[in-house]
């Protein structure tokens, strides 16, 4: 009885710690993904003709970076 509760708090422990790794990583990407998307939005803003349309179509491309088989 006591090796099975050693066993499951051990499980627990390693799903946790597994868990926060996974949470962590998601919120550093999360983080370069929304610090890429405000330079970009704010160059947008700032710029006309054939470097606003640059921009723009690399804002679709970072957007569609979420798809994994899509390299930004």
């Amino acid at each position: 009885m006591a090796k099975q509760i050693i066993i499951y708090g051990l499980a627990i422990l390693v799903a946790i710690i597994v868990l926060a790794g996974l949470l962590l990583h998601f919120f550093v990407w999360l983080y370069a993904f929304m610090r890429e998307l405000r330079t970009i939005n704010i160059e947008i803003g700032r710029t006309e003709g054939e470097d606003k349309r640059h921009w723009i179509r690399r804002k679709r491309r970072l957007w569609l970076s979420i798809i994994p088989f899509v390299r930004y």
